[in-house]
């Protein structure tokens, strides 16, 4: 399949939904998911979410400046946005980027926590309240501008005997305080308590409704991956982060098989978004194009 035709595609299926999760965008004509992009790979573009030792030429982008890549040079038009690179949680703001996404018809499909020094595991419970308004307040981003999900990451506990129900009574409260919202909230194996995927889904088993979980493809321990991933997709409704750290000559992931993970999805009959996430030092634009041309061949 062409590259003009991937772009056909995903532009067609994203600008005839009514709703995110409506059936006429989940209808993929020749894969079974649709594919986004994770605004964390074009990371090093950024500033305030620039690490390690990037080996290209760095400039300073807004959010408008990944939309027009990603669109323009991959043919991709959905987008899951990190909350670090929002320029402002006011409603002007919010107003202006919604307002571009849809004159480039564009969706904001999921929205990321990535809070530095916010903690839902804390031990001090006024701390601990005061992050949980925090994310209230990220509910409230994702609202504006119209975001289906968004990921409140689980904290590291202060204490070696931390009480799991102190965590899952947070996340029922977040739960329905985002379900009157419009917002699903979702647990992606990141780190702290949910870098165990059975926490993940002890957490989500016991809050019930407004819940699922997002596989992040790079973030399992190496000898945990596989069976951590059948945990995580158990209850994976909406996104799945495609994470990768690159591709060799041939395709080949450098860190681990990474065709194995969209099998994966496959055999799950997932029909949730596939979201492309670029975590390396090259410049992210190649690396996604040929990443997108092998995810819609394996997802065929």
């Amino acid at each position: 399949m062409s590259l003009f035709t991937r772009r056909d595609f995903n532009r067609s299926v994203l600008a005839g939904a009514v709703g995110l999760f409506a059936p006429a965008f989940l209808r993929a004509a020749e894969t079974f998911a649709p594919i986004s992009v994770s605004t964390w790979s074009f990371h090093n573009y950024f500033p305030n979410t620039r690490y390690g030792q990037p080996k290209f030429t760095l400039e300073d982008w807004k959010l408008q400046n990944v939309v027009r890549r990603a669109k323009d040079k991959l043919g991709i038009t959905a987008f899951e946005i990190s909350s670090a690179h929002l320029a402002s949680f006011e409603p002007a703001y919010l107003e202006e980027l919604s307002g571009f996404a849809k004159e480039q018809k564009c969706k904001l499909i999921h929205l990321s926590d990535n809070f530095k020094g916010v903690n839902l595991a804390r031990a001090d419970k006024d701390k601990r309240e005061a992050d949980v308004k925090t994310f209230e307040q990220l509910v409230g981003v994702a609202q504006k501008l119209g975001i289906p999900t968004m990921r409140v990451n689980t904290g590291t506990p202060e204490a070696k005997d931390w009480d799991l129900q102190i965590t899952i009574d947070v996340y029922k409260r977040l739960a329905k305080f985002a379900k009157e919202r419009g917002v699903e909230i979702v647990i992606e194996n990141h780190f702290g308590l949910s870098a165990d995927p059975r926490n993940v889904a002890r957490i989500i088993e016991a809050v019930g409704d407004n819940i699922s979980s997002c596989p992040d493809f790079g973030l399992f321990k190496s000898e945990e991956r596989w069976s951590g991933m059948e945990i995580m997709l158990k209850h994976c409704k909406r996104i799945v982060s495609a994470k990768f750290h690159g591709l060799g000559d041939k395709g080949e992931h450098k860190d681990f098989d990474l065709k194995r993970c969209y099998d994966m999805l496959r055999d799950a009959k997932f029909r949730g978004l596939v979201s492309l996430e670029y975590e390396g030092p090259l410049e992210p634009t190649p690396q996604l194009e040929r990443m997108n041309a092998l995810a819609m061949e394996w997802m065929k």
